[in-house]
């Protein structure tokens, strides 16, 4: 997403442009998004095979799902709580925000003509 925010920047496309994108262009993306969390080590654990994360089983994320309900006291093995999901929305707005910003300070400085 990071790649995705500097090239929209680059190229003069806008935030909310972006994140407009990623709605209306990537449904697969978000249903991903939709299973997947993060431990508290940023370890992924994710309900679809094409997004597990290293070394995960469909064990894990079965696991996840009964600690998130309260069926069972610790989290899947080699995972740590508490457990988030990521916002990709509002990660391409901060991404977006960081390049724009980096971009006019090289523009400002004279380091770099978006002209040419």
């Amino acid at each position: 997403m990071e790649i995705d925010a500097l090239v929209a920047v680059w190229l003069g496309v806008s935030a909310d442009a972006l994140v407009a994108m990623y709605k209306s262009r990537f449904p697969i993306m978000q249903e991903f998004d939709a299973v997947t969390w993060f431990d508290v080590n940023e370890r992924k654990i994710a309900g679809v095979r094409h997004a597990y994360g290293f070394g995960q089983t469909k064990e894990h994320y079965q696991h996840l799902l009964a600690y998130q309900r309260g069926e069972r006291s610790t989290a899947p093995d080699g995972y740590a709580a508490p457990f988030y999901k990521a916002n990709r929305e509002q990660e391409m707005r901060a991404a977006h925000a960081y390049f724009a910003k980096r971009l006019q300070e090289a523009v400002d400085k004279g380091e770099w003509d978006p002209s040419s």
